[in-house]
């Protein structure tokens, strides 16, 4: 606990600023804050103004991006299934980098060959 003679620094300012009368005149004074606000993560708001990916959110689509590029090669026959099996192992590789990255509510399970179209579902 702080004692009598410490200050409070950023108290300080604010008390200042607000004598000084800087809240009077700011955007939208008097106003009820938009939903968005009130609903939104503090965090995710400043992060996604700042156009700040985190690095999750990348492997994610990442992983999306590589199971639906296979599943076109699958389509138009552009690669063996060897060739798919190994993708397959790959992608599943990145998936675990991805769980390892997210939060624990989001985590995926690992994709296979026979069912890449409902797994794609999984990932968008």
């Amino acid at each position: 606990m702080a004692d009598e003679n410490s200050r409070d620094l950023i108290g300080d300012i604010y008390k200042d600023y607000e004598k000084k009368g800087g809240f009077e005149k700011l955007k939208g004074m008097g106003k009820p804050l938009p939903d968005e606000v009130l609903k939104a993560d503090p965090l995710y708001s400043v992060l996604k103004n700042a156009n700040y990916l985190p690095e999750w959110v990348k492997q994610r689509q990442k992983v999306r991006d590589e199971i639906e590029q296979l599943l076109e090669y699958i389509n138009k026959d552009f690669i063996t299934e060897k060739e798919a099996q190994n993708r397959v192992k790959a992608i599943n590789k990145n998936i675990k980098k991805y769980n390892k990255l997210c939060p624990v509510i989001l985590q995926k399970q690992p994709v296979s060959l026979n069912n890449l179209s409902k797994d794609l579902v999984r990932w968008e």
